[in-house]
């Protein structure tokens, strides 16, 4: 209830992107996922009394960068942070295909719940990339790319 006796229904209350981020990144904290979180507005510069923004070279870049290990093995997971309504732009379009095209792993998310299966999604694909590469490794044992 507010001061006034409003009740609010907290359906109806609605949350903001970086209040989803912010509750994403304290529950990986909690569950020892490690994770950062992506700023791409730019840098300040003041100038003349004003205060305007370089834009950011990390246009389109996901929110979060998380870091989710399988085994022993570190596996890199971007996660896009959307409301219940929310679109990826353009540029984040761009950045997805860009990851994906790489063979990365990119997830558009809504909340902690979405976290939770994505990371279990990332596991299983991962465990299943190492079973199917098995028998590759032995052809590789000698090559150098570069």
């Amino acid at each position: 209830m507010t001061r006034r006796g409003e009740v609010k229904d907290a359906v109806t209350r609605r949350e903001t992107e970086a209040q989803i981020q912010k509750a994403i990144l304290q529950w990986g904290q909690y569950k020892k996922v490690l994770m950062h979180r992506i700023n791409v507005i730019g840098t300040p510069l003041h100038k003349d009394g004003l205060t305007v923004y370089r834009p950011s070279t990390n246009k389109g870049m996901a929110d979060i960068h998380a870091t989710v290990l399988v085994g022993d093995i570190p596996v890199s997971v971007w996660l896009e942070v959307k409301t219940r309504k929310g679109k990826l732009s353009a540029n984040q379009k761009a950045f997805q295909e860009s990851i994906e095209a790489a063979g990365g792993f990119y997830y558009v998310v809504r909340s902690i719940d979405d976290v939770e299966l994505t990371l279990a999604e990332v596991r299983q694909r991962t465990i299943q990339k190492i079973k199917d590469s098995v028998y590759i490794i032995p052809c590789l044992v000698g090559y150098v790319p570069f």
